[in-house]
């Protein structure tokens, strides 16, 4: 029988046969919006900021999703997610079952759970930012690290394994045997020898990123080069370097589900086997492999000094699969075929997971996607922290990154496609970020050094950067900065909210202007200093923008005007129809005011409500934006609108986005539209 039959005779992966196409055919990007004047746009849903790292599913049903942000129970009833209390670190890399408890590693250490009850467990081997923890045939825990490897010894204790190395990934093999995956190769571990496969012994690339185990000493791995990936395949004595004619999006892991092997690209699944349906993979190498054998040195845990570790940002993104080169010579290589399944994915997955029949797919800030290895329609994990009760905060630093924060006061920021947690120097809480001349600004609290200390950044595309720390003079207690702006002088306007003074409850107290180069603070709100420069702000302030000379603030006393040394109210007697303002945004020389009774326009010292059509006006809009080419967009409880030169455009149920009742929208430095809704934030690209 052929070797290439022999590896796969326990994998009918695809029954039907036929030649089929010649590329993979692309999937759709997702529900689209078509605007007007504008090119469509995409229409991305998000939900959640965690990082997924691990999913382990109990007996009963309740599932574990390991995150940057903690460890949450799912339970099987389907009711709210669970943050686990009482974990060494809220950053959990892995999960595996401990005889029906639930073993845990974290930043911090290792913890067990039993019976509901978290315990801490001494003696956690030092090997770095763990990217991975398996349990193999035997029963042995297996952790893998950036600065090593290690395992459980005999007794329950932890001992070092093998010399130090940048371990990505671990996979057991049902015969007991382990292979570990590295950013520089592989190890094939079995009793006591591993057998290496050195970067330069014929790998296609040496970044491993994911290894699916075949038949004993066989697989298929997903491989990372500098520019791009490919799929190997290790016979036993050659690898084999394959890719994907047409596949679009990056290739974000490689699993075996019961007797399926999946690819799980950016947007699509996709099913790889020896023959069937589907396009043929294209061979790229066929090398002859060199495999070193030796028998590892062993070490307690204890006893280990690891010295300085790799830092967690040698960790690859995801990349596409290698192009075929223009002229390229006929490879002898083993026939396999990809197909599509038909599996629609509601974001970018960049991660996948097998537990027992089921495969969990990490969706970028939509959670984990449960696909049941029954055929079962899918089911989803979500905790939708990244989504703000109220008020959506976009910037954009001056490298074009966005940023915004979470609804649990989380920084985050767009990368790959995604947005992700960006952890702030001990002692610091995230509170606002804002767009200004520098690019992106950020305020955070600062309570290690005061109650009320506030510390101002800017970022123009090259990190942080301190600009003032100041120490706020309030009458209470400063619980937060609701919201900031920042004027073409640089001057950043903080939102005040504090402790009532009645001690129940927090209120907004206006605004406190910081200037960089000065060290005073001047307060606008109601009752304010004039001697010290402050103006008489109401204190209900919502929004904040700005003009060339004027900040113009929403409040729930009208529109106000401050500037030149005075602070104007327009409420009902000056024009501003219902006094209470929720929004307002500076664009091409008019103010535009989401009031009670409708959208309004400041133009020449006048205010207009009727020239706004009907249509806009019942939806009563709450929240405005405006983009770099001047459009206006509302947010309302009925849909979105688009006001585009004399046009208006009213997205609601029928051919707007997924969901019309909308609470804010944002617009970032790159044209991307950001909505609010009650449960979802929702983003609109080209």
């Amino acid at each position: 029988m052929p070797t290439n039959a022999k590896i796969w005779i326990s994998l009918v992966l695809v029954l039907s046969m036929g030649c089929g196409p010649t590329a993979l055919r692309g999937q759709s990007a997702g529900p689209s919006l078509s605007l007007g004047g504008q090119a469509s746009r995409r229409v991305e849903t998000l939900t959640d900021l965690e990082e997924v790292r691990d999913v382990l599913v109990r007996d009963t049903g309740d599932v574990y999703v390991a995150t940057d942000a903690g460890l949450f129970l799912h339970p099987a009833d389907g009711m709210a997610p669970a943050l686990v209390e009482g974990l060494p670190s809220d950053d959990v890399r892995g999960l595996v079952d401990d005889e029906g408890a639930v073993l845990v590693a974290t930043s911090r250490g290792l913890a067990r759970i039993a019976d509901g009850q978290v315990t801490p467990l001494e003696g956690a081997p030092q090997i770095g930012h763990l990217t991975d923890m398996k349990e193999a045939a035997d029963g042995t825990v297996w952790l893998c690290g950036l600065g090593g490897v290690a395992r459980q010894a005999e007794g329950g204790g932890w001992e070092i394994f093998g010399d130090p190395v940048r371990c990505t990934g671990l996979a057991p093999t049902p015969e007991g045997q382990i292979w570990v995956g590295t950013t520089s190769g592989l190890w094939y571990v079995e009793g006591d020898v591993t057998r290496e496969h050195p970067i330069s012994g014929g790998m296609p690339e040496g970044y491993v990123r994911s290894v699916v185990p075949v038949l004993p000493g066989q697989i298929m791995a997903l491989l990372q080069g500098p520019n791009d990936a490919q799929i190997g395949f290790w016979d036993g004595e050659r690898w084999y370097g394959y890719t994907i004619r047409g596949l679009e999006g990056q290739a974000a892991s490689l699993i075996r589900r019961g007797n399926d092997v999946l690819l799980i690209s950016q947007d699509q699944v996709i099913a790889i086997a020896p023959r069937g349906e589907g396009v043929p993979l294209e061979p790229l190498s066929s090398t002859e492999g060199t495999v070193r054998s030796f028998r590892p040195a062993i070490q307690p845990a204890a006893e280990h000094q690891p010295g300085e570790l790799p830092n967690p940002e040698v960790l690859e993104e995801p990349k596409r699969l290698a192009d075929i080169p223009a002229n390229r010579p006929t490879i002898q290589a083993p026939p396999f075929r990809a197909r599509v399944l038909d599996v629609e994915l509601p974001g970018r997955a960049y991660r996948a997971l097998v537990r027992g029949p089921d495969a969990f797919l990490a969706i970028a800030n939509q959670g984990v996607m449960q696909l049941p290895g029954d055929g079962r329609p899918p089911r989803f994990f979500r905790t939708r922290t990244l989504v703000p009760e109220e008020d959506m905060q976009i910037a954009t630093d001056g490298a074009g990154t966005v940023w915004t924060i979470s609804r649990e006061g989380h920084l985050a920021k767009m990368v790959n496609g995604r947005l992700r947690r960006v952890r702030l120097p001990e002692g610091y809480v995230a509170q606002a970020v804002a767009n200004g001349p520098a690019g992106a600004y950020l305020a955070a609290l600062k309570p290690s050094v005061g109650p009320n200390t506030v510390q101002i950044f800017s970022n123009a595309g090259r990190g942080w950067t301190e600009l003032a720390e100041r120490t706020l003079e309030v009458p209470t207690e400063l619980v937060g900065v609701p919201f900031m702006g920042v004027d073409q002088d640089g001057h950043v306007w903080l939102a005040i909210e504090i402790q009532r003074e009645t001690g129940a409850g927090t209120r907004v107290r206006g605004a406190a202007v910081v200037d960089p180069g000065q060290e005073a603070v001047v307060y606008h709100h109601r009752g304010a200093d004039r001697e010290a420069g402050g103006l008489p702000l109401p204190d209900e302030i919502s929004a904040v923008d700005f003009d060339t000379d004027n900040a113009w603030f929403a409040s729930l006393s009208g529109l106000v005007r401050v500037g030149s040394s005075q602070a104007v109210t327009f409420g009902e007697a000056r024009g501003v129809r219902g006094e209470v303002v929720t929004d307002a945004v500076v664009g091409s020389g008019i103010i535009w005011v989401a009031a009670a009774e409708g959208l309004g326009s400041y133009d020449r010292n006048e205010f207009s409500f009727a020239a706004q059509p009907e249509l806009v006006q019942d939806a009563r809009p709450t929240k405005l934006a405006m983009d770099l080419a001047g459009h206006l967009w509302i947010a309302s409880p009925r849909g979105l609108i688009l006001h585009e030169g004399e046009e208006w455009l009213m997205l609601d149920q029928d051919d707007g986005p997924p969901v019309t009742e909308l609470r804010d929208v944002e617009v970032d430095g790159g044209g991307r539209v950001w909505l609010l809704a009650e449960d979802r934030v929702m983003l609109l690209s080209r």
